[in-house]
């Protein structure tokens, strides 16, 4: 079970979530990996500029019909196993959701993010994980997202490619500086 009481992000943790971010593609997972709250792991990768996420967004962002939580109601009980434990990415490849979606929303019928992480179980890797090295089977390895050095200041960033090479802070102090153009 994961120990989700706020403690500060050491630089382990920050390396652990620079590493999964392109890896996992559920927040939650990264979460029940580093052991911590979802908002927490959303937060700090907004503060190390990683990417947004977006796979999945029609299978995430969708309203829950009663069809939809009938679904996942049903799915739930076939799935389930003896000790109680539920198994979240067959869960969310049978109603046809994000991990994140059907986390949230047994996270709400069970009381919370404390509840959902002593059930939830991790048996393989989403469906989402197993498809991605496929699809970047012919991407140019310049245009990769990957953690980069700062030309200007040396720390590392999130990089879209190999044509962003300045982090947010030096872009953003650019127009502060006193060179005569």
């Amino acid at each position: 079970m994961a120990d989700l009481r706020r403690r500060p992000w050491t630089d382990a943790d920050d390396r652990a979530l620079i590493d999964l971010w392109p890896r996992v593609g559920s927040i939650v997972l990264i979460a029940l990996e580093l052991e911590r709250s979802s908002s927490s792991v959303q937060t700090q990768a907004s503060r190390r500029g990683l990417p947004r996420r977006t796979e999945g967004n029609d299978r995430h962002r969708r309203k829950w019909t009663p069809e939809d939580l009938a679904a996942l109601d049903a799915s739930v009980a076939r799935h389930r196993m003896a000790d109680g434990r539920i198994p979240i990415c067959e869960i969310a490849d049978d109603v046809g959701r994000s991990i994140d979606a059907v986390a949230a929303r047994l996270a709400e019928t069970l009381g919370g993010e404390d509840e959902l992480f002593k059930v939830i179980l991790v048996t393989r890797r989403p469906a989402a994980a197993r498809k991605a090295p496929a699809a970047q089977g012919g991407t140019d390895p310049r245009k990769v997202g990957k953690m980069r050095e700062c030309m200007t200041c040396r720390k590392t960033f999130w990089s879209e490619g190999a044509h962003n090479r300045r982090c947010m802070t030096c872009k953003s102090s650019e127009s502060d500086t006193n060179w005569d153009w």
